[in-house]
């Protein structure tokens, strides 16, 4: 799913009141947003799970969100008293799913479908992007051919080649009939450039818009004959290009991720050490004031009150307060 349905006013839930008023309320708030938004990626009906046997875990919430993970911690114990997440099948579950869902909209799935689909069919031309150009034998040059390799034989290597370049950019569209013979007798006319640079602008219109080909080979034709580049044309060249950089941009976000996930088990190890290391009676000193920053008739459950207690005592420590 590409997108979700939240209602506009979402900030005036009384629940999202209650925890915007209490501890990093508005980053929990977030926190919820970001969880959504996550369920509709995952489009599995509300669960938020990686594969089919692997859910996502507070950790995993923690590193996609870039959210420190005791907030993590804090705002699922809060979403699971308010009754805002359930843990089905050791998996975590977003309650009322229906109301933040759009699975009804299978045109966006299509879509989905088609964009996977261009970028498998980019992959498999990758090997266009280096396409030798056409070498010219000098009047006055004098080169001695073998037996087996003649220039008849070379030119007709190269045209094989170059028709193989142009079936991958036909992959999977009604381009694909246009016959062998009917690709030399466009080579020979136009030039392997223009003929490239049509092949390709005509595959890319066809995905756009699915509209019937009669006579492939003809339209073809036309293009080469005054070939108008659309404005959204982007030329296979540069498509790759952005594609690698995405893809180099996603490798090194996924690396900050891990580094940042890293740092926060570190985090959260530490706070976990530094509760144990305090004595009952400061323990209970830091639950009561926990409890105290909460607005009048909110009763959180144990498991959240000793979450805030151990929050705003990690983060007193780390800022030096006595």
């Amino acid at each position: 799913m590409d997108w979700i349905k939240v209602v506009c006013n979402i900030l005036d839930n009384r629940k999202i009141k209650m925890i915007r008023k209490g501890p990093e309320g508005d980053t929990i708030v977030l926190l919820w947003i970001l969880m959504l938004i996550e369920g509709g990626k995952c489009n599995r009906g509300g669960y938020l799970m990686i594969s089919d046997n692997r859910s996502y875990t507070p950790d995993t919430i923690s590193m996609v969100t870039d959210i420190p993970l005791p907030t993590v911690q804090l705002g699922l114990a809060i979403f699971l008293e308010l009754e805002m997440i359930d843990n089905r099948d050791g998996a975590i579950f977003i309650k009322n799913w229906w109301k933040y869902q759009s699975e009804d909209k299978l045109a966006v799935r299509r879509e989905n479908d088609r964009l996977r689909q261009q970028r498998h069919r980019d992959k498999q031309r990758t090997g266009i992007l280096a396409l030798p150009k056409t070498k010219k034998t000098s009047r006055d040059s004098h080169v001695t051919l073998s037996r087996d390799v003649t220039q008849e034989n070379r030119e007709e290597k190269n045209r094989k080649e170059t028709t193989t370049d142009i079936r991958l950019l036909f992959a999977e569209t009604p381009l694909e009939k246009i016959s062998e013979k009917e690709l030399k007798n466009l080579q020979k006319r136009y030039g392997l450039e223009q003929l490239l640079k049509a092949a390709d602008i005509a595959a890319e219109t066809w995905r756009r818009n699915r509209e019937d080909l009669h006579n492939p080979a003809g339209y073809l034709n036309s293009l080469c004959t005054s070939l108008i580049v659309p404005e959204w044309y982007v030329p296979f060249s540069e498509r790759m290009r952005i594609a690698e950089e995405s893809e180099q941009q996603r490798k090194s976000k996924k690396e900050e991720q891990a580094a940042q996930s890293a740092l926060e088990e570190k985090d959260s190890a530490a706070s976990e050490a530094f509760w144990a290391s305090l004595d009952e009676e400061k323990r209970e000193e830091y639950l009561t004031r926990a409890l105290a920053e909460l607005p009048e008739g909110i009763q959180p459950g144990k498991t959240v009150s000793l979450l805030m207690a151990k929050s705003l005592a990690w983060t007193e420590a780390q800022t030096g307060k006595k």
